[in-house]
């Protein structure tokens, strides 16, 4: 994986501490929480199945109260095509039992085929995200797709093209990592979490002509 250039940021990848490198067994539940939907696994793969209009979730059982950023290899188990998604600086709301404040990434999703990252709230109304039409995911190969915030400062990287990025003025710090299988059935495997380490970027043009 490549540095990630980011507005007015720079991931670097080296410097960056590996937190957990994990390839899915008979362990898994020690590493992760179904919170909602159906999660299984099978031949090194974490499989996420929700038939409703809902996400099923799974959270890291660690809090992570620094920023991270995730990394793993997803696809979508045809004949499900859409929403390969992720969430970060994730909460639970015990009230509603179901996702509370955290940021939502993924692919094929927001009922357009579209790509992205948005800010999830209580009821599930969000009116802060950051959508594009233009990455196309074709369902069922695998992609490696690297997600996480700094200081509200979102990103998702996808075969290590930068995706799209979104600033949050309101920022969530600190939360669970983990998926969302949202009306899909997803595949997951070869998970990594890392702590990031950053630098700023300065950015600036030289005149071209």
């Amino acid at each position: 994986m490549k540095d990630i250039k980011l507005l007015r940021k720079k991931i670097i990848w080296e410097k960056s501490p590996v937190l957990l490198s994990y390839s899915p067994g008979e362990d898994w539940q020690k590493y992760w929480s179904v919170k909602s939907g159906n999660w299984s696994q099978e031949d090194g793969w974490l499989i996420g199945d929700e038939p409703g209009n809902f996400g099923g979730i799974l959270f890291s059982k660690d809090y992570y109260e620094d920023d991270v950023m995730m990394s793993f290899t997803v696809k979508t188990a045809l004949p499900a095509t859409r929403d390969l998604n992720a969430v970060f600086c994730a909460h639970w709301d015990e009230e509603t039992d179901y996702l509370g404040t955290s940021y939502v990434c993924g692919l094929n999703g927001w009922y357009e085929n579209k790509s992205g990252i948005e800010r999830n709230e209580v009821g599930n109304e969000s009116m802060l995200y950051s959508t594009t039409s233009l990455y196309k995911y074709v369902p069922g190969t695998e992609v490696r797709m690297t997600m996480g915030a700094i200081n509200g400062h979102s990103f998702m990287v996808v075969d290590d093209v930068l995706i799209t990025e979104l600033i949050d003025p309101e920022p969530i710090n600190g939360g669970h990592i983990g998926f969302s299988a949202y009306c899909t059935k997803l595949m997951i495997k070869d998970i990594e979490i890392r702590k990031i380490y950053w630098e700023d970027f300065i950015q600036k043009y030289e005149p071209e002509y």
